[in-house]
């Protein structure tokens, strides 16, 4: 099992849909769970922001929320990395000059944001099926010679 330890606000910077949004925090902790960045459901995230939130946030299995209040989220960060007892199981993410020294001196392992957002699986759409480029071409014959038959005689 992996520990990710993500700084919140990095990556909404990153995530043009989830700035934009009306609630970047609470949206970013869908966008993390619906895309997988983080792998198995059984790995534990640790998404830290900086500062105060009121509302109601989304629960996801294995996902613990932290905002700093009136301390720095990066302090936060770096107190969980060093905390943490399988450093070579945890991941921190962030582009922050200070966390990612922190986790080179500790042996945690680091992704910046940019390579942490390359790991979204893209999702086919239900209604959408792959064939093959034969099947296809069968297909296409079988409808050529019935639509098209007027046509040819």
């Amino acid at each position: 099992m992996l520990l990710y330890i993500i700084d919140g606000f990095n990556v909404i910077h990153k995530v043009p849909e989830v700035k934009k949004s009306t609630s970047p925090q609470k949206n970013l902790i869908s966008y993390i769970a619906h895309h997988k960045l983080t792998g198995s459901k059984n790995n534990k995230v640790v998404l830290v922001f900086d500062g105060f939130y009121a509302e109601p946030l989304p629960r996801e299995k294995n996902f613990e929320i932290i905002f700093s209040r009136d301390k720095d989220a990066d302090s936060l960060i770096k107190y969980r990395m060093q905390k943490s007892k399988r450093k070579s199981e945890t991941i921190a993410v962030s582009d922050d000059r200070e966390i990612r020294d922190e986790a080179r001196k500790l042996g945690v392992r680091l992704l910046r944001v940019g390579d942490f957002l390359k790991k979204r699986k893209k999702r086919i759409p239900q209604d959408r099926k792959d064939i093959s480029y034969s099947l296809q071409y069968e297909i296409t014959e079988e409808l050529r010679r019935i639509w098209l038959k007027d046509e040819q005689s």
